[in-house]
């Protein structure tokens, strides 16, 4: 599972509007055409144009470098690259978004920008550079800084769990067996290699305290409920001991179970709250 799904936000889907400036002077009139490039890029990125997009927020990052809006455009329409690249370009075009990605950060007043950049960066750290523990520490950074609130930490602790149980699942499959495989999915693993043992114990922790973090800030995450019933799961097939196996079937059979009823619950929400919005909507009419 890859971490952008809850590390980015869209950017660049709508425009951002110039405003009339009536000084005299060279530094409001670049002021004024850049924020006119800009637009225009935002146009060529709606309609896939990629390269002219690219002209103009170049452009407009000329005319005016200390927007941050700029260079999010710019690291979003190379980001939006390295998805059609060929792999031997993918390091030069990840360490390139990277850039305009840390301008953006750096030049930023509002929290939704800096969280927009960090997430990226993360992002292109992870997928594209797979540098995993330097994505790490941007995680870990996005849930520190001033703009952490509660939601982003429990999305970004709940990403690094989700990692964490992915590489807990990939030791513990390695050791299935397959003639018990199809009857007991999660029939107890014969680490014969120690350092195997190691890793799965490591990120099987690692995973535990990460989404603890998430649900500690916000309980009512089903997703997250979900994945530590994968975790309890994991732990069953790490042990022989019959006593602590069904130890660990019950703690998963109950994360599961609040996963389902959190879910079960947040529908009939989302339900109950678009039907208001239709009944006011035809009150307006």
């Amino acid at each position: 599972m890859k971490l952008s799904r809850y590390l980015t936000n869209s950017v660049c889907l709508v425009l951002i509007a110039g405003s009339a400036i009536s000084f005299s002077g060279c530094g409001p009139v670049n002021r004024i055409i850049g924020k006119d490039r800009l637009n225009q890029g935002i146009l060529k990125y709606n309609q896939g144009k990629t390269t002219e997009a690219i002209g103009f927020f170049t452009r407009a990052s000329e005319l005016i470098p200390d927007d941050p809006k700029v260079w999010v455009c710019l690291g979003a329409v190379t980001y939006k690259k390295i998805r059609n690249a060929d792999q031997g370009d993918v390091p030069k075009l990840a360490n390139q978004a990277l850039g305009y990605y840390r301008n953006a950060l750096e030049k930023a007043t509002d929290c939704k920008t800096k969280d927009n950049a960090i997430g990226y960066i993360a992002t292109i750290y992870g997928d594209d550079l797979k540098q995993p523990d330097v994505q790490r520490e941007w995680l870990l950074k996005r849930t520190t800084g001033e703009c952490a609130s509660k939601d982003i930490k429990a999305q970004t602790f709940y990403s690094l769990a989700v990692k964490d149980w992915q590489c807990a699942y990939d030791q513990s499959t390695r050791y299935a067996d397959k003639q018990k495989v199809a009857s007991d999915a999660f029939h107890t693993r014969n680490f014969y290699f120690a350092p195997d043992k190691e890793k799965f114990d490591k990120c099987l922790a690692n995973a535990f305290e990460n989404i603890d973090k998430s649900l500690a800030e916000k309980a009512e995450y089903s997703e997250a409920h979900s994945y530590k019933s994968l975790l309890w799961r994991e732990k069953q097939k790490a042990s022989s001991n019959d006593a602590d196996r069904k130890k660990f079937v019950a703690e998963a059979e109950k994360e599961a179970k609040i996963a389902i009823e959190q879910a079960a619950t947040a529908k009939v929400q989302a339900e109950a709250e678009a039907a208001k919005k239709e009944a006011e909507g035809v009150k307006k009419k």
